[in-house]
């Protein structure tokens, strides 16, 4: 089998297993009630909450969505507990997107996977490997960043 071949095996095989552990940790984490996807607006609102935008616009553009797609996923994350909107105090016409301390646990689960996936895979690695193995996975992103924004 040549390189490309086994590249091409190994990240397939790789992206279905990472989704799997996700899975798992989801199962784990909400009784089985969690997406990836809905665990993926999860950690938007978490990080948009940190960040300060945590509007339909602002977690909306962190996801790379429109507003209206957002909102079907926030309402089934509010129905199920992990999120919740609020008022915003400065502007009452608008509404903050945060998540409950439900919302939080789930994120921080999902955190987690990711923190033990980055030490499993760099446990071994000098300074010099891991840093190709930066630029390797930056190849990777940039091939799925132009395949995702590229015009239709």
């Amino acid at each position: 089998m040549d390189n490309h071949t086994q590249i091409n095996r190994f990240l397939v095989e790789v992206f279905h297993t990472v989704l799997r552990a996700e899975e798992r940790e989801l199962r784990r984490l909400g009784g089985g009630n969690l997406s990836i996807n809905e665990a993926h607006v999860i950690e938007a609102v978490g990080l948009c909450q940190q960040q300060g935008c945590h509007t339909a616009k602002g977690i909306a553009a962190q996801l790379g969505i429109t507003p209206g797609s957002l909102t079907a996923a926030i309402n089934v994350l509010e129905r199920k507990g992990y999120v919740q909107r609020t008022p915003d105090p400065r502007d009452r016409r608008r509404v903050q997107i945060s998540l409950t301390s439900r919302g939080q646990a789930a994120d921080e689960g999902h955190q987690r996977i990711h923190q033990q996936l980055v030490a499993a895979v760099t446990s071994d690695l000098n300074e010099e490997e891991t840093a190709i193995l930066l630029r390797a996975l930056q190849s990777v992103a940039e091939f799925f960043n132009k395949e995702r924004t590229a015009p239709k």
